[in-house]
């Protein structure tokens, strides 16, 4: 059985998971699918020849990616679940 003060914890946890969430959909829907250097060349009219390299985390760019998003959330979600248990906070 929880107490108030576990009640209390785990509701402000789901408060600040929740306004993750809602900050990291509204940050997609501000980027769109596009990347930073993407939007710059549209922005000033320049041609744009492509990305030459990955970039990125290990080869891969966060930025534009729906599935990347998806895992680096769910990362996040899991790791700040994870610091609530051990520390009981």
């Amino acid at each position: 059985m929880m107490t108030s003060g576990e009640k209390k914890g785990l509701i402000i946890f789901i408060g600040i998971l929740l306004l993750v969430i809602v900050v990291s959909l509204a940050a997609y829907g501000t980027t769109g699918d596009m990347g930073i250097e993407e939007r710059f060349t549209h922005a000033v009219g320049l041609e744009s020849g492509g990305e030459e390299g990955g970039g990125g985390w290990f080869g891969l760019a966060l930025e534009g990616s729906p599935l990347l998003y998806a895992v680096v959330l769910g990362v996040l979600v899991v790791a700040c679940y994870a610091v609530y248990r051990h520390f009981s906070v």
